[in-house]
C-alpha cells in the first residue's frame, strides 16, 4: 500500500489498505490495524475523499487510546487539521492545529 501511495495510485492503495485493515482487525493486531487506518486516510485524502480520510484518522486516535500507545498521533492531529483547512472548516482546523502544536511541544519535551 505504501508504495502505491508513493506512486500516487490512491485507488489501488485503498484496496490494499482495506484488505490489510480487515486482516489485522480479524487477528486483533491493533498496531497493524492502526497502521492500515493511517494508510486508508492517506489514500482517501489523495482521492479527494476528505470525510473518509477524517474518519480513518479518528479511528487511528481511537485505536491509540485502546492500546494506551500514542506513537504517530501528533502526525494524525496535523493531518486532521490540514484536511479541515482543505474543507474550509477553519474553526475545526484551528482546534486541531492547537492540539497538534501542543502534542509537538509534549513530544519534544520527552526527548
Amino acid at each position: 500500500g505504501r508504495k502505491l501511495l508513493k506512486d500516487e495510485k490512491g485507488a489501488q492503495a485503498l484496496v490494499q489498505f482495506e484488505r490489510a485493515r480487515m486482516l489485522y482487525h480479524a487477528s486483533k493486531d491493533l498496531v497493524k490495524e492502526r497502521r492500515a487506518e493511517r494508510g486508508l486516510a492517506a489514500a482517501s485524502r489523495m482521492q479527494g475523499q476528505y470525510k473518509k480520510a477524517l474518519s480513518h484518522l479518528f479511528r487511528v486516535l481511537e485505536i491509540s487510546k485502546q492500546m494506551d500507545e500514542f506513537t504517530g498521533d501528533t502526525d494524525a492531529y496535523g493531518a486532521i487539521a490540514d484536511i479541515y483547512t482543505e474543507l474550509g472548516d477553519l474553526e475545526n482546523a484551528g482546534k486541531y492545529y492547537d492540539v497538534y502544536i501542543a502534542q509537538m511541544s509534549e513530544d519534544s519535551s520527552v526527548v
